[in-house]
């Protein structure tokens, strides 16, 4: 490293090894923001899913976000048609 590079991080309170980890991440962020990511592949997603230990929930058949408009009145149809629902 440059002497008077390495003499400024000591004034300052800063190692070379600090500088040299941010000139990399800068780098890194350069490459990515010129070129992308690579594409994501199939076995990318099952690897992070298995990392995530998740469990899929499955479709709740009793949502209340789901209504059927068949089994409300006259009068809740009218709300949900004013709200931009159609029924």
């Amino acid at each position: 490293m440059i002497k008077k590079l390495d003499t400024a991080l000591q004034n300052l309170g800063l190692s070379a090894d600090w500088f040299n980890e941010l000139k990399s991440e800068l780098e890194a962020e350069k490459l990515v923001t010129e070129n992308g990511l690579l594409s994501t592949t199939d076995e990318d997603v099952t690897d992070e899913f298995e990392q995530l230990d998740a469990e899929v929930e499955g479709v709740d058949e009793d949502d209340e976000s789901n209504v059927d408009m068949n089994n409300i009145s006259p009068v809740m149809q009218a709300v949900y048609k004013v709200r931009g629902k159609k029924c």
